[in-house]
């Protein structure tokens, strides 16, 4: 029965589109974006909040892209607590405009627009249903979480000036990751809802509702772990515990990385074979609880 709901699930995960982003963390883009099914350090705040329900610990993250003309920066942070697990994320992006005056960011004060800049706040919440109610082993592990993001997207003019501009508002994520054991699970983010399709960059996707799924799960003793989303796919391959090696493919472009990690603290760099290629480079910490039990390294991305 589990065999059969397993296989609707990847049958639906592979014929959805495939929403990965090159706004992700490190170890995300690395892996093809292909975390939602994975979600197991701090980047699930901003992909699949109800990852970070199996964190332990405190987790925290900083990640900025380097790209000529363009900024792009993540600050996150998980804390584990007996109730549940609180997860912060801001986000900040901001790009020069190529023709200034031939764009849909315009000055309500009459100045020329140079620069777009969108701000996010990301609050997030999980817990695992296991931790309270009595659940055979055999039946698996889920945690449900949610995320409400509250956007600001700005325009800075020739003169230095802020003005507001485009949609502005608050969107939320509902998600959840199901763990059937130690080597295979599943996840699903209902990404903004109550919100209308919006646009900072030609770039970017368009950020109204979507679905997204995934499917993860590790062989060889934990040493290789696989993810897969859509036409989005990504692999991990830790040979010793300071080395990971990773590639993917997001379904247009190939993907890879590598991330040393030294007494809980890695760094992480990832490349985006685009037509104009996109480096990201990381460096991740978590914290273990108190009591001295293990803890899944989160990421602290520079992107």
């Amino acid at each position: 029965m589990k065999r059969a709901i397993f296989l609707l699930i990847a049958i639906s995960i592979l014929t959805t589109a495939c929403f990965a982003q090159e706004n992700l963390g490190a170890r995300p883009i690395s892996m093809g974006g292909a975390f939602t099914g994975l979600a197991d350090d701090v980047n699930a705040v901003f992909v699949n909040p109800a990852g970070i329900g199996y964190l332990k610990g405190e987790s925290a993250s900083i990640s900025t892209k380097i790209s000529e003309g363009r900024q792009y920066t993540i600050i996150g942070g998980v804390e584990s607590t007996s109730v549940g697990a609180f997860g912060v994320g801001y986000i900040t992006s901001a790009f020069d405009l190529a023709d200034p005056t031939e764009t849909e960011y315009l000055s309500e004060g009459g100045e020329t627009p140079v620069r777009a800049m969108n701000q996010t706040l990301v609050l997030s919440y999980a817990r695992q249903l296991n931790e309270f109610m009595v659940v055979p082993d055999n039946m698996g592990k889920l945690s449900l979480g949610t995320s409400v993001k509250f956007s600001s997207n700005k325009i800075n003019t020739a003169k230095g000036l802020s003005e507001q501009s485009g949609t502005s508002g608050v969107k939320a994520d509902v998600a959840a990751v199901f763990r059937a054991n130690d080597s295979l699970s599943w996840g699903l983010s209902m990404k903004n809802l109550f919100s209308k399709a919006d646009k900072t960059d030609d770039s970017q996707a368009d950020e109204g509702f979507d679905v997204a799924m995934g499917v993860s799960g590790n062989v060889f003793d934990k040493s290789l772990t696989w993810s897969a989303e859509g036409q989005c796919i990504g692999l991990e391959y830790r040979p010793t515990s300071v080395l990971a090696v990773r590639v993917g493919r997001d379904g247009d472009y190939n993907t890879s990385g590598i991330g040393v990690n030294l007494s809980g603290v890695s760094f992480d760099y990832a490349y985006l074979a685009k037509e104009t290629p996109v480096h990201y480079v990381g460096v991740s910490v978590a914290v273990p609880e108190y009591n001295g039990s293990d803890t899944k390294q989160a990421s602290l991305d520079i992107q």
